[in-house]
């Protein structure tokens, strides 16, 4: 009897051991289940933020490359002019349906078909030079000194010949001498005898393109003749600047025809009609409102091919730069030049005035352009038949893909 109330307790203890055992491993096992579902739960918020920030990266990164694209003369066709024209030439006869059979590599046209709108679209890269033409620029007094800026200027915008002052190039970086166009006082030849005496000794030097010499008539002194014939006549034979350019500017062609027989070249340095004479030469007069092209005209008569360095103002003549560089065109001359040396315009204005003036000069041959491909990616958000809906309000940019693709024209 006793052996018999044993074994019962040594059942009912281990049944309740194996009972507690049991439960407990149900209890871990239910903490690893919560401690998983957490970490799936993380896992698939941390992707849902990763989903997010790519979208929001996304756009943001479509938008700031459209904006690019907008800014004056970066691309000559805007993309919503080729979304339009592309909705209103494209075929009628695509399939409805959102998804095509069709597969055409790197196309999001060929899988989507109506529903999506491929454009290309060129947007500027970078300005080449032409031979036989040059484009030239006086920068501000800064950027002479820079060489970031100056490398832009010829490396981007295709500026071949850059007018620095003499400190300038005593160490040139960007641009090698000959194409330099140094700036002197023709009417003082000793200052600028002594400022180059030597130079071309120096090791590594060339000759320059050219010397400046900026209305030099307007000091009104006795003997100026003699003076600018000295400074031209030391620099080639004492300086040994001989196969160099010498070029000087006035604001008419009256006072220009004091000196035009010694030099190479005359240009006209005011950036409107002088139309107010006198015995001591050309002034503007207050009614004077007109642009340079009729004092050009008035020069190109007068000295005919050695009227050339045609002056344009980034300062003054912002909007007018295709009507002046075509007439620079018509009238068959060979340099082009942006004056950008005031110092009180900030930085800004002068990229503005040089994107421009860069951007008329390939319009009328003086340089090529070089364009990178992009492709714009349209989607269709309106209620209507995709494959006829016109409106450009049906459609969104969701994409903007950059290619290796570029060309020259």
């Amino acid at each position: 009897m006793k052996r018999k109330y044993l074994y019962l307790i040594m059942f009912v203890i281990f049944f309740v051991f194996f009972i507690t055992n049991c439960m407990e491993e149900q209890v871990v096992e239910s903490k690893k289940e919560n401690i998983q579902t957490s970490e799936s739960i993380l896992a698939k918020e941390s992707v849902s933020i990763n989903m997010v920030s790519d979208s929001l990266s996304k756009k943001d990164k479509i938008s700031k490359l459209k904006k690019e694209h907008e800014k004056p003369f970066v691309v000559i066709d805007k993309p919503e002019k080729l979304l339009a024209e592309k909705l209103k030439y494209r075929s009628t006869n695509k399939s409805l349906a959102k998804f095509s059979n069709s597969f055409v590599p790197n196309s999001v046209q060929s899988t989507q078909s109506c529903y999506t709108i491929e454009t290309d679209v060129w947007a500027l890269e970078k300005y080449h030079s032409i031979s036989g033409f040059n484009v030239g620029i006086l920068p501000k007094n800064t950027w002479q000194y820079d060489s970031s800026k100056l490398t832009s200027l010829k490396n981007t915008w295709a500026f071949n010949l850059v007018q620095l002052e003499r400190m300038a190039f005593a160490n040139p970086i960007v641009y090698p001498d000959n194409q330099i166009v140094a700036g002197v006082a023709f009417q003082s030849p000793k200052v600028v005898l002594d400022s180059y005496r030597g130079f071309l000794s120096e090791p590594g030097r060339q000759q320059f393109y050219g010397f400046y010499g900026d209305e030099p008539w307007h000091a009104i002194l006795p003997g100026l003749r003699d003076s600018i014939s000295k400074t031209i006549n030391d620099l080639k034979n004492i300086g040994g600047f001989t196969t160099s350019k010498y070029i000087g500017g006035e604001t008419c062609e009256g006072w220009a025809h004091n000196f035009d027989d010694l030099v190479d070249f005359v240009n006209q340095t005011a950036y409107t009609d002088m139309t107010y004479t006198s015995s001591y030469g050309c002034y503007r007069g207050p009614w004077d409102e007109a642009d340079q092209r009729d004092e050009w005209t008035d020069f190109n008569n007068s000295f005919g091919g050695k009227f050339d360095h045609v002056w344009i103002s980034g300062e003054l003549d912002r909007g007018e730069m295709d009507q002046l560089i075509g007439h620079v065109q018509n009238m068959y001359k060979t340099s082009i030049w942006l004056y950008a040396g005031q110092s009180y315009l900030p930085d800004q204005s002068y990229w503005d005035a040089i994107s421009e003036f860069s951007y008329y000069a390939f319009m009328h041959g003086y340089l090529r352009r070089e364009e990178r491909r992009f492709i714009y990616i349209w989607s269709y958000i309106g209620n209507g038949d995709p494959c006829t809906d016109p409106q450009i309000t049906s459609w969104e940019l969701t994409d903007i893909i950059e290619t290796n693709e570029t060309r020259i024209r």
